[in-house]
C-alpha cells in the first residue's frame, strides 16, 4: 500500500538542499520514484520515504498528507508518544479542539493519547483508566485496532502503578493478542505499521521485565526480532537485543546475555543510537572491553604470522 504524501514539500526540501532528483535518489531508490513522489504525491514504500526524509532533514509528519482536522497535529502527538515525550505531546494536545474532530477514529485516538498524558504527566491514574476504558468501550472499530492495543497496554501500566501486578498482565496480554492480529493481516507490507507495532512491543517487553516476567519478555523479543529480519529491517533491533540480554541475565544465562549486549552495541552503532552504544561500552560491558584492549595492546607493533 502506497503512502500518501505532499510531493511539493519533498520538492521544496530537495531544492533547499541543492539536490537533483538523481542525487536525492542515490542509494535509496530510482529517480523515477522521486518523480512519482513529487508529481503524484505517493511513495510505494515507507522505508524509502523514511530514508529520503532523513537525507533531506525533515520529519515524515511534515510531508504526510493529512486532510482531516487534527490529523497533522495527531501525527506529531503520536510521534511524541512513541518516543515517550509525553510532556511535549500534552502541550500539542492543548491545540486540539475535541468538538472539531470529525471522525470516530480521531476521537478514539484522542482518548488513547489523553490516557497516557494523564498517566505520565498528570499522574492521575484514575483519569487515565477512565480515558483508556472509554476508548475501548466506545470505539470498537477495526480501524482503531492499534489504538485499542495501545489503550490495553495503558491499562496494564496504570494497574502496575497501582501495585495490582496480577491484574496488569491481563491487559498487556490483550494488547499482544491485538497486535498479533494486526500483523497477521498486514503481512509486513507497510513498514510504518511494522515500526509502530515494534515500538509498542518494546514498551510491552519493558513492562514485563519490570514485572519480573522475563521468560515472556524474552519470548516476545525473539518474535519481534524474527519479524524484523523477515522484513529486512534493523529498526530498533539494538533496543530489542539489549532487552533480550536483560532477560537472559535474569535467568542466569550470562554468556548468552553478554553476546546479546555486544550484538545490541554493534547494531546501535550502525543505527546511530549513540546513547545505547555508549551505555554498553562505558558501563554495561566496560570490563570486558578493557580486557580486550589490553590483550590487543600486548600485540601492538609485533609482527603476526598468518598461516
Amino acid at each position: 500500500m502506497a503512502t500518501k504524501i505532499t510531493g511539493a514539500a519533498i520538492r521544496k526540501a530537495r531544492k533547499k538542499k541543492g539536490l537533483s532528483q538523481k542525487q536525492l535518489a542515490d542509494g535509496i531508490c530510482t529517480q523515477a520514484t522521486i518523480s512519482l513522489i513529487e508529481n503524484k504525491n505517493v511513495c510505494p514504500n515507507f522505508n524509502i520515504l523514511n530514508q529520503l526524509c532523513q537525507r533531506l532533514g525533515v520529519n515524515v509528519t511534515d510531508i504526510s498528507f493529512n486532510p482531516r482536522y487534527g490529523e497533522k497535529l495527531f501525527s506529531y502527538i503520536e510521534s511524541d508518544m512513541r518516543r515517550h515525550c509525553y510532556l511535549q505531546a500534552k502541550k500539542r494536545m492543548a491545540g486540539v479542539c475535541f468538538k472539531k474532530l470529525d471522525s470516530k477514529v480521531s476521537e478514539g485516538k484522542y482518548y488513547c493519547y489523553q490516557g497516557f498524558a494523564e498517566l505520565y504527566i498528570d499522574d492521575d491514574i484514575e483519569e487515565a483508566i477512565y480515558h483508556f476504558n472509554w476508548m475501548l468501550t466506545k470505539y470498537p472499530t477495526e480501524n482503531l485496532n492499534f489504538y485499542r492495543a495501545w489503550s490495553n497496554l495503558g491499562l496494564g501500566l496504570a494497574y502496575q502503578k497501582l501495585g495490582k501486578t496480577t491484574r496488569a498482565p491481563k491487559f498487556i496480554e490483550e494488547s499482544v493478542r491485538i497486535l498479533d492480529k494486526i500483523q497477521s493481516y498486514k503481512d509486513h507490507h507497510r513498514k510504518d505499521d511494522l515500526f509502530a507495532v515494534t515500538d509498542l512491543y518494546i514498551d510491552i517487553i519493558a513492562t514485563y521485565i519490570e514485572l519480573g516476567k522475563h521468560d515472556r519478555a524474552l519470548q516476545l523479543c525473539t518474535l519481534i526480532l524474527k519479524r524484523l529480519t523477515e522484513a529486512n529491517s534493523i529498526y530498533k533491533v539494538d533496543v530489542l537485543e539489549e532487552l533480550a540480554s536483560r532477560c537472559l541475565y535474569a535467568s542466569g544465562q550470562i554468556i548468552e546475555a553478554t553476546m546479546k549486549q555486544f550484538a545490541a552495541m554493534f547494531v546501535a552503532d550502525l543505527r546511530g543510537n549513540h546513547q545505547l552504544c555508549e551505555k554498553i561500552m562505558t558501563k554495561n560491558q566496560r570490563h570486558i572491553i578493557e580486557l580486550v584492549k589490553k590483550e590487543l595492546d600486548k600485540n601492538d607493533g609485533h609482527q603476526t604470522l598468518i598461516m
